[in-house]
């Protein structure tokens, strides 16, 4: 067996970042280098590059080749990013920043000044204003800031401290509540703000219909202060992405970057016993308190729910009601469930599969092809290359049979994913590993948004001081098919105990491991395939909450909450009135899993008109019915987790046509040069297309010269529907395509 997987970061967040390996629905982090440019800045670099040209004259000066990758680069990463994101949280386009505020003058709940905490609280939290940091385009107003405590609540004459940064956003609604929901990420050690410019326009920014939305970085996570990233961690599993280890091998080299990592945070002061879920409920406490709200929402998702029950436990005066969307309360134990988790989502997807006549048809018998396949690869690894979306250029990867069985697990979390399993395992077993590349592509170019350190001050200090090596054997028992995976794995399993024996953040003390008991209203929802926190763990926990309902629903997996439709309708009821009995009624309308059948006919595309502001150019035109838009004139069809199907639209200010056409090339990783295959004529000009592919998928591009210009149309597509797409899609967007600067 080989043990190359890629790092594991924790048990259980919010989705949809998965990583091909069990037990960790966030991000794993990037490799040194691997920091993705941010869209702002190409943004000014196209926008200072196309002045720079105007004022030289010339259409093919360096700086209008500047802005030609500038665009090239921030929609193809925008496009990557929403189409490869796994869909149960799409991803919206990055931009500059939105509407901002100052930090005191939105609407509802002001800061409370510092010096009205000190009597209650033996210390003063303190609020910082300032530039967010991150990119938004929103009509959402909204302002950030930084909570500034204690790192050590107990030892407050320790000078050392954490800076919390945090993202409010204004409700749209003028007669807002004045209690706000506040998000609680999953990880434990998952990034909110980092990623917030690809996910808050088509997933967050729902929430703020009628209430404020309050997003935070969790202590020792992503852009908090002190950060418990270890980049030494992340160097090493990117370097080994081709290599076959042997398990000792792999424990070694990984043990000892966990060493270096644990062994520089010490030298720079940091407490690993005070990131725990204790302290980050402390902190949002001490967050509702500094901004002057009486009371909380609390939204948690995965690791996010046992931060908000630990909240529950500990702060009840301030929480109104609470969601907890796929539950891992404290009284679990994910590191020896873990594997009988995983086993369950399997067995509800090849029954979900024999039980839809479209997928028993086509995929008969798939559990024993899944594990036939697992044996194959296993045996025989397949090394492919797996493009890097945000930073260019590719990795080579050795996928064996861990790598098979943990892109199936990551699978499972998404309801946009769970239908195209069947479909992946038939292309491996072709030697078709275009789906495995793409999936894996997804996880690497999410890679950024995790804090190892902060999952392994967690799970050590509150899991794995309850946990013994008889606990994760009793785990694995009567499950020899994955076994080997877990056995693999270095987040779950025996590998924590050897890893919190180098991490040393402390034991928690016997609550921690104790389920939370409250009056407090609690919505509780799980999905039918999670692999990680199965629906049986919402159940145990509502049995302890009095004034609770639990809810389960078919056909989704990790996250329900935010997948729109019935789960979103319920969560909003709920916030309107927590204490009103809960109409699950839709639930009973909700269907199963949809099974893709490749090969099944498009059906016939319908065209509407759109205007779009891209760079400061309006471009109109036409784009198909329900495709949706990422911004800078890109539309995704997004129809499973792996449709890459897209137009874009564009105007390049001062860039040659073929210029253009190389650069687009390039980002898309079309090898060689696009072949000229025809002309069209238009009102504005007479267009030349020309084509190309890349990881499978058909790149159509269109360009025309508008005076020292060019305009642009682009389409990507599968084969077997790039001439149905190329007629219905492509022609007509030539056709319509307008700019007016």
């Amino acid at each position: 067996m080989t043990n190359n997987e890629p790092p594991h970061q924790g048990p259980a967040g919010e989705p949809p970042q998965p990583p091909p390996q069990p037990a960790t629905p966030d991000s794993y982090p990037a490799p040194a280098g691997l920091e993705p440019t941010r869209p702002s800045d190409l943004i000014e670099q196209a926008q200072a590059a196309a002045a720079a040209a105007e004022a030289d004259g010339e259409s093919n000066n360096q700086a209008a080749i500047l802005a030609g990758i500038a665009t090239a680069v921030v929609v193809l990463g925008v496009l990557a990013f929403f189409i490869f994101s796994n869909r149960s949280e799409p991803i919206a386009p990055p931009s500059n920043l939105g509407s901002q505020t100052p930090l005191t003058t939105l609407s509802g709940a002001t800061p409370t000044s510092s010096s009205t905490l000190v009597s209650d609280l033996g210390y003063a939290p303190r609020l910082e204003g300032g530039r967010c940091p991150f990119d938004l385009v929103t009509e959402v107003e909204f302002d950030c800031g930084w909570m500034v405590v204690p790192e050590d609540r107990q030892n407050i004459t320790n000078r050392s401290e954490v800076r919390i940064p945090f993202a409010r956003f204004t409700s749209t609604n003028p007669d807002a509540p004045e209690d706000p929901i506040i998000y609680l990420d999953g990880g434990p050690g998952g990034s909110t703000l980092e990623p917030l410019q690809f996910s808050f326009g088509p997933v967050w920014s729902k929430l703020v219909e009628n209430r404020d939305l309050i997003m935070f970085d969790q202590r020792g996570v992503g852009l908090s202060e002190p950060s418990l990233d270890c980049p030494e961690e992340r160097q090493w599993a990117f370097n080994v992405l081709d290599l076959q280890l042997t398990l000792e091998e792999e424990r070694a080299a990984e043990l000892d970057a966990i060493s270096q990592c644990r062994s520089r945070l010490i030298d720079d002061g940091v407490d690993l016993a005070q990131y725990n879920s204790a302290e980050n409920a402390a902190d949002v406490n001490d967050l509702r308190i500094a901004l002057g709200y009486d009371k909380l929402n609390l939204l948690g998702i995965s690791y996010g729910t046992r931060l908000a029950t630990t909240v529950m436990r500990d702060f009840p005066e301030g929480v109104r009601s609470v969601i907890l969307d796929s539950t891992y309360t404290p009284d679990v134990n994910l590191t020896a469930e873990a594997p009988a988790n995983f086993d369950r989502a399997l067995e509800e997807l090849f029954a979900g599969c024999s039980e839809d006549p479209g997928c028993a048809e086509r995929y008969p018998d798939l559990e024993n092809r899944v594990f036939t396949l697992y044996d194959r690869y296993e045996a025989s690894p397949v090394e492919a290359p797996v493009r890097n979306f945000l930073g260019g250029g590719s990795w080579d990867v050795l996928f064996d049979g861990d790598w098979l069985l943990g892109t199936i697990f990551q699978g499972l979390y998404s309801e946009d994913v769970i239908p195209v399993i069947p479909q992946l395992v038939e292309e491996l077993e072709a030697g078709d590993t275009s789906t495995l590349s793409l999936l894996t592509s997804n996880t690497l170019a999410n890679a950024q948004f995790t804090s190892l350190g902060m999952m392994l001050s967690v799970q050590c200090n509150e899991e794995i001081s309850f946990t013994t090596q008889a606990d994760i054997d009793a785990g694995l028992q009567g499950l020899d098919q994955i076994a080997p995976l877990f056995a693999g794995a270095t987040n779950v399993g025996d590998f924590m105990l050897a890893a919190c024996d180098i991490w040393q953040a402390g034991a928690a003390s016997p609550q921690e491991n104790e389920p939370v008991k409250s009056d407090l209203p609690t919505l509780v929802l799980a999905g039918e395939y999670d692999p990680i926190t199965p629906p049986a763990w919402g159940a145990s926990a509502s049995a302890y909450l009095n004034n609770s309902t639990y809810v389960e629903f078919p056909g989704l997996g990790h996250g329900t909450s935010i997948s729109g439709g019935c789960p979103l309708d319920i969560t909003f009821a709920f916030l309107d009135d927590p204490n009103a009995p809960v109409d699950t009624s839709c639930v009973g309308s909700m269907k199963g899993i949809d099974f893709k059948i490749p090969g099944e006919p498009a059906p016939p595309v319908t065209m509407v008109a759109f205007s779009e502001d891209v760079f400061g150019t309006e471009v109109s035109g036409l784009v198909p019915e329900g495709w949706e838009s990422v911004g800078f004139g890109g539309y995704a069809r997004g129809e499973s987790g792996i449709d890459q199907t897209a137009i874009l639209q564009q105007f390049a200010p001062f860039v040659e046509p073929d210029t253009f056409v190389s650069l687009l090339a390039n980002q898309f990783g079309i090898a060689g040069s696009p072949d000229r295959i025809q002309t069209v004529a238009s009102e504005i000009g007479t267009w030349t297309i020309y084509n190309g592919t890349a990881d499978g998928f058909e790149f159509d591009m269109a360009v025309v010269e508008i005076g020292r210009s060019t305009g642009l149309v682009a389409l990507i597509s599968n084969p077997g529907e790039r001439q149905q797409l190329f007629d219905e899609v492509l022609l007509p967007a030539i056709d319509a395509f307008r700019i007016q600067t």
